[in-house]
């Protein structure tokens, strides 16, 4: 049998415990587009690597256990629900910078054909995406954080500074001779 002291002291300890964690202030972290820049450009596709700053407002490290996106090229969805499991860890009350490598190949590209030409080689792009984090605490759960950019990619570019890959893929070919009107003579 436990002693009335006993009793008070556990009965105190377990409303302070229970306060402390009723008073947890628990935040969803937050992601922003921080930049975009072309990599891996080869005779397939290229890749649009999206740096996200993510902001982790908690008191515990929280690990990112996937992320998922999609991708329209001048209003054409050319990337629907892609999913890739990212190998980041966000630090407590800190920042982190997440790359979302996007791929792309010149077919995706040709699919947006029409609004490439129409804006002198450049096109609109949309990236809708979310970051899932999983803190394997009760109290914080799963965490889905979404986010969005709109920005421009500069095909003409991507295919001039590329030549010689184009040379070797046909869909880039065809990219450069419909879109931008063959301003590489083959």
């Amino acid at each position: 049998m436990l002693r009335p002291l006993t009793l008070v002291t556990l009965g105190l300890g377990l409303g302070l415990l229970a306060g402390g964690c009723g008073s947890m202030n628990v935040q969803r972290p937050t992601a922003a587009f921080k930049t975009m820049m072309i990599g891996d450009v080869s005779s397939r596709g290229f890749v649009m690597n999206v740096d996200v700053d993510v902001a982790n407002p908690n008191a515990v490290a929280i690990p990112l256990t996937s992320a998922d996106y999609s991708l329209s090229l001048g209003g054409v969805k050319v990337v629907d629900g892609a999913k890739i499991k990212p190998d980041a860890r966000i630090p407590a009350n800190g920042h982190s910078t997440v790359s979302i490598p996007v791929p792309l190949s010149f077919e995706n590209l040709l699919s947006a054909e029409e609004s490439i030409r129409k804006g002198g080689g450049n096109v609109a792009y949309g990236l809708d995406a979310a970051l899932d984090f999983d803190t394997g605490l009760p109290i914080l759960g799963r965490q889905r954080v979404p986010f969005a950019h709109e920005g421009t990619l500069n095909v003409k570019e991507l295919l001039q500074k590329n030549w010689s890959t184009i040379l070797t893929s046909p869909a880039a070919k065809e990219l450069a001779q419909k879109v931008l009107g063959g301003f590489l003579k083959f």
